[in-house]
């Protein structure tokens, strides 16, 4: 009983820690970044997470009572403006890639492996290295109240209405009215 009550102290102990060095990491990125990186109350950003703003006019913006789990990424760059608002949940492994805009409404949640690229490399010239052609910049944009499945990757220019279900695995490349279930259709073959 004594071995029980030690290991739940130690455990609480951990995770008070761990809370601290949190919020000290949170007040670092906004004293590094003043007026480009923005978190409301309540914010939990796992300490596995990164958050990268490069020198530009970039900034993120989370609202409050937003939740990000491991090993996710929000990148913005370019003079990229990334905006999350309240009440917004990220499981493991997302990435957010802003050279343009991106901007997710509030009440939705992102499955564990999302993917998201406002902007797509140039390759018109065959004769010319890929790398060094540039991008082209779009926006994305996420409605109110959805839930983005598993391993989803949500391409530029692609806008999500309010109240949409995307199913796992899908690649969205096109703009989804609000209220819609898109589901990846795919038939295995077992040989």
């Amino acid at each position: 009983m004594v071995l029980f009550i030690f290991i739940k102290l130690i455990n609480k102990t951990k995770l008070f820690i761990s809370q601290i060095f949190r919020e000290i990491r949170i007040w670092f990125l906004k004293i590094l970044h003043k007026g480009r990186f923005y978190s409301g109350k309540n914010f939990l950003f796992e300490s596995s997470s990164q958050i990268n703003l490069d020198i530009t006019e970039s900034f993120i913006h989370f609202g409050d009572w937003v939740h990000v789990r491991d090993f996710c990424v929000f990148r913005s760059e370019k003079n990229g403006q990334l905006s999350v608002g309240n009440n917004v949940f990220f499981n493991n492994n997302c990435s957010l890639n802003c050279l343009g805009k991106i901007v997710i409404g509030n009440y939705c949640q992102f499955g564990e492996g999302v993917k998201m690229y406002d902007h797509n490399h140039v390759h018109i010239n065959k004769d010319k290295i890929i790398a060094e052609q540039g991008y082209e910049v779009g926006k994305i944009s996420i409605g109110d109240n959805c839930w983005i499945g598993s391993n989803v990757v949500i391409l530029k220019d692609v806008e999500i209405g309010n109240n949409v279900v995307v199913g796992a695995g899908c690649v969205i490349y096109k703009s989804i009215p609000s209220g819609s279930v898109i589901i990846n259709q795919q038939n295995l073959l077992i040989k």
